[in-house]
């Protein structure tokens, strides 16, 4: 159930964005294509959220992982995020890349910029976490940034 309810979710989201619906009006677009278990799940689950003015995308996200990953497949994961990190072939590009597609599984520390910076930078290689230590970066963006222009000095040095 887990991978087939995930690629939904997923499918789902890309088309709202290529629509540029805005962020409070998702959920409320989403919900009535719902069927069968998924509805009579949200049904039970949205009157406990109703305390939030608006159900925000992020809440139906995390709440319908909750409910559709397996907690044994929500953990591997989690470790595998937490354990990820740059290999010697790897660019920051595609380290980044990976980076985002495993953060899909941690929506909670994706939505927090200041932890998604933490565990960005610590998975980046050393010679390039050193070339960041001096640096104070805004965004992730910004950090991002900083990691392939380090990366570029690095590789013109060597």
């Amino acid at each position: 159930m887990g991978t087939h309810s995930y690629n939904w979710l997923k499918n789902v989201q890309s088309q709202l964005h290529l629509l540029e619906v805005s962020g409070g009006l998702k959920v409320e677009i989403v919900t009535p294509f719902l069927e069968d278990r998924a509805r009579k799940w949200w049904e039970t689950v949205s009157p406990s959220l109703a305390e939030e003015k608006q159900i925000t995308r992020q809440t139906f996200r995390r709440e319908f992982l909750k409910q559709y990953y397996i907690a044994e497949f929500r953990l591997q994961k989690l470790r595998e995020f937490e354990n990820f990190k740059q290999t010697p072939d790897m660019t920051v590009m595609e380290y980044t890349s990976r980076f985002n597609d495993l953060g899909t599984y941690v929506p909670t520390i994706m939505s927090d910029e200041t932890l998604k910076m933490h565990r960005f930078k610590k998975g980046l290689n050393s010679q390039i976490q050193s070339a960041l230590a001096v640096l104070k970066p805004n965004n992730f963006a910004d950090l991002m940034g900083a990691a392939m222009s380090a990366e570029t000095d690095i590789k013109r040095r060597e």
